[in-house]
């Protein structure tokens, strides 16, 4: 007995270099062995949980203090130790809690953009949209211009400078017309044209056109047109496709807080802690089911100590 005695106070003076659980765990199973080889013998009568002080002990004195509730010699460290994990769990508790509210809040802005209905594929090319296809492919065929700017497909300036107005079928015609020779003319005019930009002579005339590329001129402003509806429509596929997998992310991250969430309560409940009611992530049906106080780890609600699910 006195062994194990020594052995107590040892692990008592080591406490602070060991984990909480660690320490709990084996006072626990101390406690086991010595109640087992004393017989289960009362603490009045029991000299291990003797905790009388010099002035209780003095024979010369005639005055009995009243006996204090006795504990084993480690139980005052053991009691502070339990009420820090306690309070150290509810605030990790309380962290994940509003972790998941944050998240919460980025996955309803991911749901809404990912079931958008303001948005309609291109059935008409208005005037604004001829200009923005017309843009976008002087930005693609930059290679062509005289000094890589896109603007100068459509007038011989910086593409900054280039009002909304100044991209256009014909401007483009007038100024670029050799980028699009490059794109639909007969060999011979790409052989031609071609040389002609290597003496720096960018400029192509529309009387110098063969009757075969004049011809495939409309088609080709439309081919432009259509590219630009399939492009958009690229973009907003990818947008919404991104879109879900965002949620299917967040959802993710709910499940991840709430797991953590339950495993601590456990934690709480395996030291005999209160475990408050909280907002939690439902998996299943991909639900926040939030408190009417507003939430977190301790509003005033009783525990339930069984499993919610």
């Amino acid at each position: 007995m006195e062994d194990l005695q020594s052995l107590m106070t040892s692990l008592d003076e080591i406490s602070n270099q060991i984990g909480d659980g660690m320490y709990l765990n084996m006072v626990d199973k101390m406690k086991r062995i010595h109640d087992k080889l004393n017989g289960n013998k009362s603490i009045w009568e029991d000299p291990f949980y003797d905790t009388e002080t010099d002035y209780g002990s003095d024979s010369d004195s005639d005055y009995e203090s009243p006996r204090p509730a006795v504990r084993a010699p480690f139980a005052p460290n053991l009691d502070r130790r339990r009420l820090s994990e306690i309070d150290c769990l509810r605030n990790q508790l309380l962290d994940h809690v509003k972790k998941m509210h944050e998240e919460y809040k980025v996955l309803e802005k991911c749901e809404k953009e990912a079931h958008r209905t303001d948005w309609t594929p291109i059935k008409r090319m208005t005037a604004f949209r001829k200009t923005q296809a017309i843009k976008l492919w002087c930005e693609k065929n930059t290679r062509w211009a005289p000094g890589g700017e896109a603007g100068e497909l459509v007038g011989r300036l910086s593409t900054t400078a280039v009002p909304t107005s100044g991209w256009t079928w014909e401007k483009l015609v007038e100024n670029g017309l050799r980028s699009i020779v490059l794109e639909i003319g007969t060999e011979e005019e790409i052989r031609i044209f071609s040389q002609r930009a290597r003496g720096n002579t960018y400029v192509v005339f529309y009387d110098e056109l063969s009757l075969k590329t004049l011809q495939k001129l409309p088609a080709f402003e439309k081919k432009i047109y259509d590219d630009y509806k399939e492009e958009c429509q690229r973009k907003m596929t990818e947008y919404f496709e991104n879109a879900k997998l965002k949620v299917l992310e967040e959802q993710a991250k709910m499940e991840r807080w709430e797991v953590l969430c339950v495993e601590t309560e456990e934690k709480l409940r395996q030291i005999d802690a209160c475990v408050y009611h909280r907002d939690y992530w439902e998996s299943e049906t991909n639900e926040f089911w939030v408190g009417d106080n507003g939430r977190m780890v301790d509003n005033g609600f009783v525990a339930r100590v069984e499993r919610r699910r």
